[in-house]
């Protein structure tokens, strides 16, 4: 078995339902940079200098839970810390996918390579890249078997592994189901209106760019389990009829 064999086995064997694998050199056109204030993207390169493939990893959300982030603010006063942005957050799905990642990068390093994680470069366009799926009228990765209910995180190595080819075809065709579904009007065809979305107005409760009638659909929609914590919206994602028969079996 080789090293790429042997590094998607054990993928699976974590949890991950689907592998794919990209050189730095096949990225590099991606766009990188602050995409509004939500994050800065950057290259497989900014991340591993010495970077010479990178692994593309989906976990099946199968739970609304999964998207449920908590804001660290009980640390305000033992730090007389005044203003109102969190220290620290943190969203399950993350907390899921990198404790995953993890059992690669140390089956990597225990090869004798360098290896890191990342959450930072482009995850959904390099996913397209090496044959996971598309990026869909939602702007999220769909996936053939599991629809856009997926998370992605990313492993960057050393190692020279065998490159997958790019997703082709098209899953969205001229189904809109998620466009039509969104609640705020946030999406149009393949775009976002991201100060419209409600996963951005539930990330940035203070944020004075998002529309007041946005403010007001996500005081009456947005799950709130406690006063610091939320679900992140996913109605576009539920919409989408890929991976929806699978979610029902389970159901």
């Amino acid at each position: 078995m080789t090293l790429t064999e042997n590094i998607k086995k054990l993928a699976m064997e974590a949890g991950f339902v689907s592998i794919g694998i990209a050189s730095p050199r096949t990225l590099r056109d991606l766009p990188h940079g602050w995409v509004d204030k939500i994050i800065d993207l950057r290259s497989p390169e900014e991340e591993l200098p010495k970077v010479k493939s990178v692994i593309l990893m989906t976990h099946y959300a199968w739970d609304k839970s999964f998207n449920i982030a908590v804001d660290s603010t009980y640390l305000y006063d033992r730090n007389k810390f005044t203003s109102r942005v969190p220290l620290e957050r943190y969203q399950l799905y993350y907390e899921v996918l990198k404790n995953k990642a993890h059992i690669i990068v140390e089956f990597l390093l225990g090869k004798g390579y360098e290896a890191v994680l990342s959450l930072n470069i482009p995850l959904k366009t390099s996913a397209v890249r090496c044959g996971l799926g598309i990026q869909g009228k939602n702007t999220l990765l769909i996936t053939p078997n599991y629809g856009p209910r997926i998370r992605i995180v990313s492993v960057l190595t050393t190692a020279k592994l065998t490159v997958d080819e790019p997703f082709k075809g098209d899953l969205c065709s001229d189904c809109e189901k998620c466009v039509s579904a969104c609640p705020t009007g946030a999406l149009e065809p393949y775009r976002i209106k991201i100060k419209r979305c409600l996963a951005y107005a539930a990330e940035e409760p203070y944020a004075e760019d998002v529309p007041m009638d946005v403010r007001k659909i996500d005081k009456r929609l947005t799950i709130r389990p406690t006063p610091y914590s939320y679900v992140e919206c996913t109605i576009c994602v539920e919409a989408c009829p890929y991976g929806r028969r699978l979610k029902a079996s389970e159901e």
